[in-house]
């Protein structure tokens, strides 16, 4: 047995790691800034022009974090009679490592359009990026937590006599 007990929830499903769930809320960080801007009323449209200063960014980041809600909710969704869930969770490994994909290639094209002049902003997002894409690839338990397990329905077989 690889995994312990409390590693599953109630239906036999792999939980996700928190690394996932940490990298899902990091892929939609623009839904964060947004519901911020949106509670804080006065200052919310100052507080969307300093951390996006190009409307389009914002936008792109709210298309981009769009499916990681989705997996977020999907994620406790599962259960064995969901057929649905279970096959969209199935790609929700490749679906996540997309959207990294087009956040990295917004992050470098940024770079690109700075001249390569030195952002933390940037860094810390590629960075940040770099690592999760690898964890991603590499991590067993993020393999196997989007699996959906072959589960034992207790019908009666047929005997064989």
């Amino acid at each position: 047995m690889r995994y312990s007990f409390d590693q599953y929830d109630a239906h036999g499903f792999l939980k996700a790691p928190i690394f996932v769930w940490l990298g899902w809320i990091f892929l939609a960080r623009s839904w964060v800034v947004f519901a911020m801007a949106g509670v804080s009323r006065d200052s919310g449209s100052k507080i969307l022009a300093m951390v996006y200063p190009d409307s389009s960014t914002l936008y792109l980041g709210l298309s981009i974090g769009i499916p990681s809600l989705l997996l977020m909710w999907l994620m406790g969704l599962r259960h064995p009679d969901r057929g649905w869930v279970n096959q969209i969770m199935q790609h929700g490994r490749a679906m996540t490592l997309i959207l990294c994909g087009i956040q990295l290639a917004q992050s470098m094209y940024h770079v690109y359009l700075e001249h390569g002049v030195f952002n933390w902003a940037n860094a810390l997002t590629i960075t940040l990026l770099s690592w999760f894409i690898i964890y991603l690839l590499n991590g067993r338990w993020v393999k196997d937590c989007f699996q959906v397990p072959h589960l034992e329905h207790s019908e009666p077989q047929p005997s064989k006599n």
